[in-house]
């Protein structure tokens, strides 16, 4: 009896979380389209767009802060963009990282032609 009220709360604390988290996402998601961004790809642990003037990339997090917690690169900024094992380096300091070789390509050639 005792194991199956712990292994109810264990449940019912795993959906709460879940449910939570989601809505976490959700927010991240909706500030992408607020911004009108394209591109926008999940992997690594962060959200990437390309947005109007600017690339933006958002680490997920169980209580993401949309204000403080995004890192943002402009496109006057850019000199260099190159790839390397799964990654983009711009400007020999900022890496976006990705899980697929498509993504990154895709992210790639958008960034060149913003960047032109």
């Amino acid at each position: 009896m005792i194991f199956i009220i712990f292994f109810g709360v264990l449940a019912f604390i795993f959906v709460a979380l879940n449910i939570y988290d989601n809505s976490n996402l959700q927010k991240i998601e909706n500030y992408y389209l607020k911004k009108k961004c394209l591109n926008v790809t999940y992997s690594k642990g962060e959200y990437k767009g390309i947005c109007q003037d600017y690339i933006l990339k958002i680490p997920n997090s169980f209580s993401p802060d949309l204000q403080k917690d995004k890192e943002i690169i402009k496109f006057s900024e850019i000199n260099e963009v190159k790839k390397e094992n799964l990654m983009i380096i711009i400007n020999k300091n900022y890496k976006i990282r990705f899980q697929k070789k498509e993504n990154l390509q895709k992210f790639y050639n958008a960034i060149e032609e913003r960047k032109k």
